[in-house]
């Protein structure tokens, strides 16, 4: 299932979309959503005119993203859903996610456009689809899942991840799994929950190569550096082992995946 943003590009999100659908033989089901800005006068009441202007153009919208939907997937042939509505984006592609293995939302460069007050809300995806959720980077052109790391942390969430990614992962050629430790004294027992890790991804028909890191700053940092450095496709990650509001007020791993990674980021809450 791949989210168009009625406000922004969706190259990216599409492109990823068809390469995996491809690889996969997969169903696609392209979605979309928004509310109108909703236009009050002085003494509160709305401007009706207006906010029929705005219905319609949002109507516009939502069809303009079937098109483009449909002339980017075209090479998956005929096995194509298009769902839309006028409603609050997160809500309705969360209600959607029932009918998908994976979800996959494009993280736009720009600000929220004109058309919506109410632009998805990722981070609201991911705490409520139930599914997965690759969140593809702006100006990504390809996606080849031939490297995967995995960050690991001993968390629910991480499970959830790692095991909601084996499909990717036994595509994958080369799987690292990566604890980041705060100093020298963690090092041998995230060696050991690092090798239960990769024994139990093995008996999963993926072979993973275990890693532990020192932390160098921000882990969220961290993790797009290893990325960076080792060519890595997709990173795999539990989502929000905290709760969002410490996030939001303190940052952390999540949030920075979340805004600013610089590949493609599957999480799982």
């Amino acid at each position: 299932m791949v989210y168009l943003d009625p406000d922004h590009s969706n190259e990216s999100a599409l492109r990823v979309t068809a390469e995996l659908a491809t690889r996969f033989k997969a169903q696609v089901t392209g979605v979309a959503a928004g509310v109108p800005v909703m236009p009050v006068h002085a003494d509160g009441m709305i401007a009706t005119s207006v906010l029929e202007v705005d219905y319609t153009q949002l109507e516009e919208a939502l069809r303009r993203c079937e098109g483009r939907f449909h002339a980017a997937l075209m090479p998956v042939g005929d096995a194509l859903q298009w769902r839309a509505a006028i409603a609050a984006p997160a809500e309705y592609l969360a209600s959607e996610a029932r009918a998908a293995d994976l979800i996959i939302v494009g993280r736009s460069a720009d600000e929220a456009g004109p058309l919506l007050n109410q632009s998805l809300d990722i981070g609201d995806i991911v705490m409520g689809a139930g599914r997965p959720v690759l969140v593809v980077p702006p100006g990504k052109t390809s996606l080849a899942p031939d490297r995967v790391l995995v960050a690991w942390k001993d968390t629910a969430e991480a499970r959830r991840a790692i095991v909601a990614s084996l499909p990717l992962l036994r595509q994958a050629v080369d799987v690292t799994v990566v604890e980041i430790v705060a100093g020298d004294s963690d090092i041998a027992d995230a060696a050991v929950r690092l090798a239960d890790v990769a024994a139990w991804l093995q008996r999963h028909n993926v072979t993973a190569t275990a890693r532990v890191e020192l932390s160098a700053g921000p882990a969220g940092n961290h993790l797009d550096l290893l990325a960076e450095q080792n060519g890595v496709d997709i990173l795999v990650a539990g989502a929000y082992g905290h709760s969002r509001l410490q996030e939001w007020i303190f940052g952390g791993v999540s949030r920075h995946l979340l805004k600013a990674s610089s590949v493609c980021t599957l999480l799982m809450h």
